[in-house]
C-alpha cells in the first residue's frame, strides 16, 4: 500500500528542505516527495524551489547566474554539511537505494527546462517511479510537450481552486491529479470519484502549503476531511505531525 504521506520538499522539519541529506531519508522510509527545479548558469539541473539562494543559503542572487561549481561552494544556513543537491544526485540515490516503493513528484518551472532535465533522466531506469506536473498556464503546453516527446512519462493535471481544467474531458487526459485549495473546502469526494473514475489517482496539497489558508489551525480536521474524501496522498510540510495523526 502506497503511503499517504507525500513530503513537501523533502523530509522538511528534521533536514533542510530540498537537501541531499532530506531526499536520503525520505527514499530510505519509502515515502514519495516533490522537489523544484531550476537551472544553473551551465545548464544543470539542481534542486531548489526559490530561483534565488537567499532564503535557504549562505549567499545570495539567482540560480541562473552562477555555474554548478560556483553553487558547490556555498551551504545551507540550516546545516553547513549540504550544499545545493543535482537532479543526477538525487536520480542516484533513488537508482542505488535497496526500498524501491518511493517515487517523486518533480515540479517543473519552465517549459525550457524541460530538456536538460530528461537529459539527466535518461541516464536512470527511474520512467516508473516519476511523475511530473506543472502550474497555471504551463499545464496545456507542458502536457503537449511531454505527450509528443515523453510519453513513457507520467504527467498531472494541477487541479487549482475553481480551476476550468475540472471535467471529465481534461482528467482524462493526465496520468493523476494534483489539487490544492485556498479558502473553500474545494477539494472533495466528487472531484476525487472522478479521477478515480477513470482509473486516475488524486493527490491533495496540505493546506497549510497556502500561505492564506483558512485551516492552518486545524490543520488536523482538514487532512481527516481529505482522507474520508478518498485522495490517494497529501503533501505537506508537517511529515512527523501527519504520521502521527494518521
Amino acid at each position: 500500500m502506497e503511503s499517504k504521506l507525500i513530503l513537501h520538499r523533502g523530509y522538511k522539519g528534521k533536514y533542510p528542505e530540498n537537501s541531499l541529506i532530506s531526499f536520503e531519508n525520505a527514499i530510505k522510509e519509502g515515502f514519495p516527495t516533490e522537489i523544484d527545479i531550476r537551472i544553473t548558469k551551465d545548464n544543470v539541473p539542481v534542486i531548489i524551489h526559490d530561483d534565488n539562494l537567499d532564503r535557504l543559503f549562505n549567499a545570495s542572487g539567482k540560480i541562473s547566474n552562477y555555474t554548478l561549481e560556483e553553487l558547490k561552494d556555498f551551504y545551507y544556513k540550516e546545516d553547513s554539511t549540504q550544499t545545493i543537491a543535482t537532479l543526477n544526485e538525487f536520480c542516484e540515490i533513488m537508482q542505488n537505494e535497496e526500498n524501491k516503493s518511493s517515487f517523486v513528484f518533480i515540479h517543473i518551472k519552465k517549459l525550457k527546462d524541460v530538456k536538460v532535465t530528461m537529459d539527466v533522466l535518461n541516464n536512470f531506469d527511474l520512467k516508473e517511479r516519476i511523475r511530473f506536473f506543472v502550474v497555471d498556464e504551463l499545464i496545456e503546453p507542458f502536457r503537449k510537450i511531454m505527450r509528443k516527446n515523453h510519453p513513457e512519462y507520467k504527467i498531472g493535471l494541477h487541479l487549482y481552486q475553481n480551476s476550468p481544467y475540472y471535467s471529465e474531458e481534461y482528467f482524462k487526459l493526465f496520468d493523476f491529479i494534483w489539487a490544492d485549495e485556498i479558502t473553500l473546502k474545494w477539494i472533495d469526494e466528487n472531484k476525487v470519484n472522478l479521477a478515480h473514475k477513470l482509473n486516475k489517482p488524486f493527490y491533495a496539497i496540505s493546506p497549510e502549503l497556502i500561505s492564506d489558508s483558512i485551516f492552518n489551525k486545524n490543520i488536523q480536521q482538514r487532512w481527516k476531511e481529505l482522507l474520508q474524501s478518498g485522495v490517494d496522498g497529501i503533501c505537506t510540510d508537517r511529515p512527523d505531525e501527519f504520521l502521527s495523526f494518521t
